[in-house]
């Protein structure tokens, strides 16, 4: 298909603009050109845009990121996709001080970096996030004092312990004081009863057992009550660190789209100097007159499938005084279809902004293309290929202004040939 040929694009944002502006091409001469003022620029400077290229291929699906972000789903996977796709801004804003056409000055001007939110994500996300939200490791360290704390805690419980416990030992005198855990008491200082004499009026006796005392102070207490719940607390708590970010990012979702589309201009631009370069098109001539005049013109979808330079190339030359309707004739196998088409192509492949497959183009702007092309039938409608062919040719003639551009592949071809060239007259 022709959009399988032009799609060289770099970014999903791309691609479906260019495939929107295939299917609306513009019928605004001055919008046309400012977009082939664009091409020409890419195309004329390489390196540029290789290097913009190379930036947008880094950019993941902006606009879908942002939805994902608007209506909750967004997870750690989607927001380290979303900093890695702005942390290209800076350098794709760079590049684009250099350009000089009106189109691309426009996008230089309306492109935000969104370095704000670019710094939150670089602060908080943890590089490797994981795609659940509810299992923790979402947040770096260093966004949040109390997660901090409680990832030291979670880390660092056991040489905490063996900390206080050295502590109490300093306190009280008693060499062989130790902090204890088990599942029915939680944590203990267990001393031997040779030591009772030593231990603290603020020690709270917990358990006596044969040959040893068990006791708990208020700072063990409240030790146990930190590490006890401190996984649980800590995934609560990234979990809704996460919702505020994600919640800031939303509020900002008019400029990330804002964005994504500049980068989508941006795509599409590059793309077709790409495909103009690598498939030697020219820049067509558009303007608001009735003629269409194309020297060696090609078909972009049939030459790419011929060996290079096997493609023989055709002109064409229509206007509304002599050259108003041309007939095509010849033998099977001869192109008479691939004329046809080509020359549609090569108007629509103009008014999208485009450079087009040929040597020179002249480009008539035309308000629409009909086709009468193929036989075929539609059998669920009760309607016979002859049916269809009357049908579609119906529609054209009530259709057709002198702006328009009609392609008529034998028409009348399914009825007899005394018949099909009664109707074609």
């Amino acid at each position: 298909s022709l959009l399988s040929v032009l799609d060289h694009t770099c970014t999903p944002m791309g691609a479906r603009l260019l495939k929107h502006n295939l299917l609306f091409p513009l019928q605004d001469s001055d919008r046309i050109i400012r977009r082939l003022d664009a091409v020409t620029f890419f195309f004329m400077n390489s390196s540029l845009r290789k290097e913009l290229r190379t930036l947008l291929d880094n950019v993941y699906d902006l606009e879908r990121l942002n939805s994902k972000m608007i209506l909750g789903s967004g997870n750690g996977r989607d927001m380290l996709a979303m900093k890695s796709s702005l942390a290209c801004l800076p350098e794709v804003h760079t590049l684009l001080e250099h350009c000089d056409p009106a189109r691309l000055i426009t996008i230089h001007q309306q492109l935000d970096c969104l370095t704000d939110l670019y710094n939150l994500l670089e602060s908080a996300i943890n590089d490797e996030a994981p795609i659940s939200i509810r299992e923790g490791h979402l947040i770096k360290t260093g966004y949040n004092d109390e997660l901090d704390q409680l990832v030291v805690l979670l880390r660092d419980q056991k040489k905490l312990i063996l900390d206080l416990e050295q502590r109490e030992r300093e306190a009280t005198g008693i060499a062989k004081l130790k902090i204890s855990f088990n599942k029915v008491f939680g944590y203990f200082i267990e001393v031997s009863k040779t030591h009772e004499a030593k231990v603290p009026e603020y020690y709270i006796r917990k358990q006596t057992l044969a040959n040893a005392e068990r006791f708990i102070t208020p700072e063990l207490k409240e030790f146990e009550d930190r590490v006890l719940g401190a996984q649980d607390r800590r995934i609560a708590l990234e979990y809704q660190l996460f919702l505020d970010i994600r919640q800031q990012i939303s509020a900002n979702s008019n400029r990330i789209q804002q964005t994504a589309r500049q980068l989508a201009l941006l795509d599409f631009f590059s793309t077709c100097a790409e495909v103009a370069y690598k498939y030697n098109y020219r820049r067509p001539e558009v303007h608001e007159g009735d003629d269409i005049r194309i020297v060696e013109g090609r078909h972009p979808v049939i030459e790419r499938t011929l060996p290079s330079g096997k493609f023989v190339p055709n002109d064409v030359h229509l206007d509304q005084i002599s050259n108003e309707m041309l007939i095509i004739t010849g033998p099977n196998m001869a192109g008479k279809s691939t004329v046809l088409r080509q020359t549609a192509l090569i108007v629509l492949m103009a008014q999208m902004g485009c450079f087009v497959p040929a040597e020179t183009a002249s480009i008539g702007i035309v308000d629409r293309i009909f086709t009468r092309v193929g036989a075929m039938d539609n059998l669920r409608r009760g309607q016979s290929t002859f049916m269809v062919e009357m049908s579609e040719t119906a529609n054209i003639l009530n259709n057709a202004t002198e702006k328009s551009l009609v392609i008529l592949d034998e028409i009348g071809r399914g009825t007899s040939t005394f018949d099909g060239l009664s109707i074609a007259w």
